[in-house]
């Protein structure tokens, strides 16, 4: 691992903004463009899934916990939603997540998902049916500092190439979510008339608030060597000049370190942009539920209509 050009990477909940307001609209989708994901609810002990690269579908566990990965590489060409591996870790042969890939956008996607089916079948046909998706979690941060690398725009992970900038990401709550957080999606919540439930705005599930600063500032820990965190003991001097250093100088230090181009803010930032590669996996916890519909729209071309 190349500790000397790292990305380190904090959330600061202190700094957290509620996500953007969707304007209303009438079908729960707004127009526009977009990209799709379909979660499919499989019975984990008949289905057989196939570990095949592409389509726009992944198969999760019809009861019990799954995990998603999903990757952005910037320098990519991929331009539309791929699903590198459609099996969750319950049908992996390896234990690994369903993985997918999304395409590149500046500004990020607004996220949206609505259930489409429900048991029909064996002795849970009928029964009430639900999913709950968490916050993503940053898996893998990198950047590409090697101009000589040919190969950085196919990677879907971070190498251990130490031409290659590798993210630490520092403890597990590397993401603040400021709006939806947990989301149970359930069947019985339906659309007058319509039998089914409108589309629910997650998009807060995949976007960052924190800090992510160049590995050269964590110079020390409580035991006097790097630990991998960036805190009050990685402060050099006494900023505030009160005799100590506390979270007062750690915050003065903060900003000074962003000023002088060693560290950047992102205030719900869309998660999979905060590197040049980055990798988050989510958690998913299913109660019955056959198809999960989940649409990715870019920010910068979408437009919410009444």
């Amino acid at each position: 691992m190349c500790i000397r050009d790292s990305l380190i990477i904090i959330s600061d909940p202190a700094r957290a903004a509620k996500h953007l307001d969707v304007i209303p609209y009438s079908n729960g989708y707004p127009s526009g463009a977009h990209e799709n994901l379909n979660i499919h609810g499989k019975d984990a002990e008949t289905f057989n899934c196939t570990s095949t690269e592409g389509g726009k579908s992944v198969f999760i566990a019809e009861y019990g916990d799954s995990k998603i990965q999903y990757v952005t590489n910037k320098k990519s060409s991929v331009t539309e939603l791929t699903v590198l591996d459609p099996c969750a870790e319950v049908f992996s042969e390896d234990g690994s997540p369903a993985k997918v890939q999304i395409p590149h956008e500046a500004e990020g996607y607004y996220v949206l998902a609505r259930v489409r089916a429900k048991p029909q079948n064996g002795s849970n046909a009928g029964d009430p049916s639900s999913i709950i998706m968490s916050p993503n979690l940053v898996k893998e941060a990198c950047n590409d500092t090697d101009p000589a690398n040919p190969d950085f725009p196919d990677y879907t992970e971070c190498s251990d190439d130490l031409l290659l900038t590798l993210g630490l990401i520092v403890g597990d709550n590397v993401y603040e979510a400021t709006d939806v957080g947990f989301v149970r999606f359930d069947s019985s919540e339906t659309t007058k008339g319509k039998g089914r439930a409108k589309a629910t705005d997650i998009t807060s599930l995949f976007t960052f608030t924190g800090w992510v600063f160049d590995s050269t500032l964590d110079t020390s820990g409580p035991d006097g060597i790097p630990d991998g965190v960036i805190d009050i003991y990685d402060v050099p001097s006494d900023m505030d000049e009160d005799l100590d250093i506390d979270q007062d100088d750690f915050e003065l230090w903060l900003f000074q370190q962003e000023a002088d181009g060693l560290a950047t803010y992102y205030e719900n930032e869309w998660i999979l942009n905060i590197a040049d590669l980055v990798v988050t996996e989510q958690d998913l916890s299913n109660h019955g539920v056959k198809l999960l519909k989940v649409r990715m729209y870019p920010v910068a071309t979408t437009e919410f209509v009444q």
